[in-house]
């Protein structure tokens, strides 16, 4: 039996009369340091420093010191305030304690030696059924992406509050603008053409409010999946996530899903998508980036021609990383293609933007009897991941 490192995740809940899912981004939480929702951080957070650990950097084999940290927060939108920091440390509390207890059955049958290496471990109650769910969204999950990793994944089952589906976590680094720079560029795939474009200077330009006023911002924030996929080494387990067993869970999107059911296969793909580094730092942190928010532009032109139309405008142009400001106007923007981004309100801007029809699986809400089967990823979804530095 593994005896796993202490995090936990961030909560689901079932929103609106539609019963519609608001999918909650990547986080960890370890006996942390608490904040109380404010205009900058949108919700209550807990923040645990970690210790740094020495990376080497793929680009040039250097070896530097990487601050490390695990984060943990609330789904942003209605019924958010409700979870409170005690709520939560109990919940962090539960998942350990599974984790620790066993027995924790591994899920890791698919890899690939070509290509990614997806492991679950599993522990707690576990529902008939959730094994072979987990095993499908790895095997799909590992057919996507050749960079070779391992991405390990804690997930734990427990009897939670009806309204309550689960919730998920990951370990964050980060590092100077020019290491990332440097990594996003040299890991470059076949395909791969805007990481040459991106700024080229020791700091990136950012707007942190909807005005004219740049940030030369000097750091980057991944998660460690997306880190070590690109960047450098780094040493730890990516996410960990814990679901409800008593949630009315769909295990097989094969044959449809029953009405009024949940695609266990579809929320295991989202929220480690969460993990691999779909995420932003408009949604918990102050005037700090992530690695989605590298590619996100206002998406019009507004006084100062914003949004790039060229690659050399793309090297230069401000990126954008204010909460819900200017309103609704935010895209991922890769020159040859963009897509709509949430800004935060309502929904975590660690997401497409939800609209009909859908962008791809990381929009931010899902309803009950839908399913993205066969192919879970869209073209938005492996565009973004790629450009990340994941490889295909």
């Amino acid at each position: 039996m593994r005896i796993l490192s202490r995090q936990v995740a961030s909560f689901l809940r079932p929103t609106g009369s539609a019963a519609a899912i608001a999918f909650l981004a990547s986080a960890s939480f370890a006996n942390g340091v608490a904040a109380q929702a404010s205009a900058s951080s949108r919700a209550n957070v807990f923040v645990q420093p970690l210790p740094p650990q020495v990376s080497t950097q793929y680009a040039d084999g250097q070896q530097v010191m990487v601050p490390m940290e695990t984060v943990w927060r609330p789904v942003c939108g209605p019924g958010s305030s409700t979870l409170t920091p005690p709520d939560l440390r109990q919940l962090a509390a539960s998942h350990d304690a599974l984790m620790a207890s066993g027995p924790v059955i591994q899920v890791d049958q698919t890899h690939n030696d070509a290509g990614i290496n997806f492991v679950f471990n599993v522990s707690g109650s576990i529902p008939a059924g959730a094994l072979g769910a987990i095993a499908t969204a790895e095997a799909y999950m590992e057919s996507q992406f050749n960079d070779l990793i391992t991405v390990t994944v804690n997930l734990s089952f427990a009897t939670l509050p009806s309204n309550v589906l689960g919730g998920t976590g990951s370990s964050y680094v980060n590092v100077t603008w020019a290491n990332a720079r440097n990594g996003l560029n040299a890991g470059k795939d076949a395909n791969d053409t805007i990481q040459s474009f991106l700024p080229t200077t020791s700091t990136i330009p950012v707007r942190y409010s909807s005005g004219a006023a740049i940030t030369n911002e000097t750091r980057v924030f991944f998660t460690v999946a997306n880190y070590r996929a690109t960047i450098g080494s780094v040493a730890g387990t990516a996410a960990s996530m814990q679901y409800n067993n008593i949630f009315a869970w769909d295990f097989d999107p094969s044959n449809g899903i029953s009405a009024g059911k949940y695609s266990f296969v579809d929320v295991v793909i989202h929220e480690t998508g969460h993990a691999m580094g779909f995420t932003s730092g408009i949604d918990f942190r102050v005037n700090d980036i992530e690695a989605i928010d590298i590619f996100r532009f206002q998406r019009t032109d507004g006084a100062s021609d914003y949004n790039p139309d060229t690659t050399a405008e793309f090297q230069t142009r401000a990126r954008l990383a204010a909460f819900n400001a200017p309103n609704d106007d935010q895209n991922f923007d890769l020159i040859s293609v963009e897509y709509r981004l949430s800004d935060g309100s309502p929904y975590q801007a660690s997401h497409f933007r939800e609209q009909a029809a859908n962008i791809g699986i990381m929009d931010p809400a899902f309803a009950a009897a839908q399913t993205y089967f066969p192919n879970y990823y869209k073209a938005s979804d492996t565009n973004a991941f790629d450009a990340i530095g994941y490889d295909r």
